[in-house]
């Protein structure tokens, strides 16, 4: 049980974003490229899993106040994981992130270092990016959304058509950053309350999905310029239930509007890698199942 609890304290479901980012763009650039899937490609998804799962062990010390008045986290507040346990996690999978990315390329290390470091001060102080309008939102879509899709170069590659001569890493860091407006609006109160500034507490619930929708139709406009109309077409229905939360005044929409543009891009990697599709619902599965016998938590929901 209690290696299970150091997978889940990681938060798997949380990840979905990168290893959805980097498989897509991925696909995209193979399409280009010719190549396929490779061993490679594995080795980075490990690095970026490893760092990402130091980052939630971390977040967990840093925001157990906030995640007590949400009704989050859980692993702190019962005792499950010590603080002191958390953060040797996160020094071992850090560590272990950066060791393995150096042994791939000098490209990959310093994407991981750019993580390595976004991770530490998006929580710990002083810095405390996640709790500032402006740091939660250009972390969130540089290290999820762009960094994430430009991993998929061991290389740097530029050409006369502009910087990797492509956009799909632009397209990530205006989506990214969308869907990561829109998760701050259910924890405003939880955090207001903790003293954090997130953008959701500093321009409102309104503000918040008028600039959400404003980065995917951006996100929408580069897929399109790009002549990438799946990609378009994803934020252009992520950018609409957006705006259903605008107009309905509901929670539950606000949710829904969050895990949208996550669960088609989930799927859409599912698609194009078909063993990743049965690893998510294996995972979700696992999660539910976790969570219910551990936890005593119906997790994860719809909305």
């Amino acid at each position: 049980m209690k290696a299970l609890d150091w997978i889940f304290g990681a938060r798997p479901l949380l990840h979905l974003p990168v290893w959805s980012v980097f498989l897509v763009a991925l696909h995209y650039h193979n399409e280009l490229s010719g190549d396929r899937f490779g061993y490679q490609d594995f080795l980075i998804l490990i690095c970026l899993t490893l760092l990402g799962a130091g980052a939630c062990y971390l977040n967990l010390v840093y925001d157990a106040e906030s995640d007590r008045l949400n009704n989050k986290g859980h692993f702190l507040q019962r005792g499950i994981l010590s603080e002191r346990a958390l953060m040797a996690g996160f020094i071992i999978t850090s560590v272990s992130g950066l060791a393995l990315s150096a042994t791939i390329s000098s490209l990959i290390l310093f994407i991981c270092l750019q993580l390595f470091v976004l991770s530490y001060v998006y929580s710990a102080p002083p810095a405390r990016l996640k709790d500032r309008p402006i740091g939660g939102l250009l972390s969130n879509g540089w290290g999820i959304g762009f960094l994430s899709a430009v991993a998929v170069f061991p290389h740097m590659q530029v050409d006369n058509s502009g910087l990797l001569g492509w956009d799909i890493p632009f397209y990530f860091f205006a989506a990214v950053g969308s869907i990561y407006i829109v998760t701050t609006i259910p924890d405003q109160y939880g955090d207001a309350v903790a003293g954090k500034e997130t953008i959701a507490i500093v321009v409102g619930r309104k503000g918040s999905l008028l600039l959400a929708i404003l980065l995917m139709l951006i996100a929408a406009l580069a897929a399109w310029e790009s002549d990438y109309p799946v990609l378009m077409w994803l934020a252009v229905v992520g950018a609409v239930g957006m705006l259903v939360a605008l107009v309905t005044h509901s929670d539950h929409t606000v949710r829904l509007a969050a895990k949208l543009p996550l669960v088609l891009l989930t799927l859409l990697a599912g698609w194009f890698y078909s063993v990743y599709f049965i690893f998510v619902v294996v995972l979700i599965v696992a999660t539910r199942i976790y969570y219910a016998r551990r936890l005593g938590i119906r997790y994860p929901q719809v909305a």
